[in-house]
């Protein structure tokens, strides 16, 4: 039972220590989505029925590119279609999505000049950023130290792994303090 308490105020103790201190009750301290990618690109307002087109030129071929779209300012019945294309006009798929962030990535077949237009289907005005990350598993934001992944993501995982594992640790405990305790009190009375 010790155990598990020990887990779970280490736990806590974790949360705690990457809380930053200027955060209030109900503020939000999770980095943005833009700190898990390489690149991000300028804020850009657009009008409903209107699209933008934002490009990406990539450096390397036969890896995957991870990319993002932010709606910064989403309202629940916002609603925008992505189209990926090249500078040829060969299409890598068309996506409507009605979320805030979403996050996609495919295979790039070569050195090439990409573009994502971007198609506000809703009623309200958005304002977006794209997100971009050529082969993510050897990205900067995941694979430094310093960066705001290994600075809040992991330790809140390493913290919710204990929480859970103390939990069940204590709730053992307890059961098995509860055995003992029987056991005990029924070899009292034979003595």
């Amino acid at each position: 039972m010790i155990t598990g308490v020990v887990m779970i105020i280490v736990a806590f103790a974790i949360v705690y220590s990457i809380i930053p201190p200027t955060a209030g009750v109900g503020e939000n301290f999770f980095p943005s989505p833009e700190n898990m990618f390489d690149s991000v690109t300028e804020n850009q307002r657009i009008e409903p029925g209107t699209s933008f087109t934002f490009s990406h030129t990539t450096g390397t071929s036969q890896v995957p590119l991870m990319w993002g779209l932010h709606i910064l300012d989403y309202q629940q019945d916002d609603q925008v279609s992505v189209t990926v294309s090249n500078i040829f006009g060969d299409k890598f798929g068309s996506f409507d999505e009605g979320d805030p962030i979403f996050i996609k990535s495919f295979m790039i077949p070569k050195v090439d000049t990409y573009s994502f237009d971007v198609e506000n289907k809703g009623k309200n005005q958005i304002t977006v950023t794209m997100m971009f990350t050529e082969n993510p598993e050897k990205s900067k934001a995941l694979t430094d130290p310093n960066s705001t992944f290994h600075k809040s993501i992991v330790p809140l995982a390493i913290a919710g792994l204990l929480v859970i594992v103390g939990i069940i640790v204590l709730i053992a405990g307890i059961i098995l303090s509860i055995v003992d305790w029987k056991k005990r009190k029924n070899q009292s009375r034979y003595i």
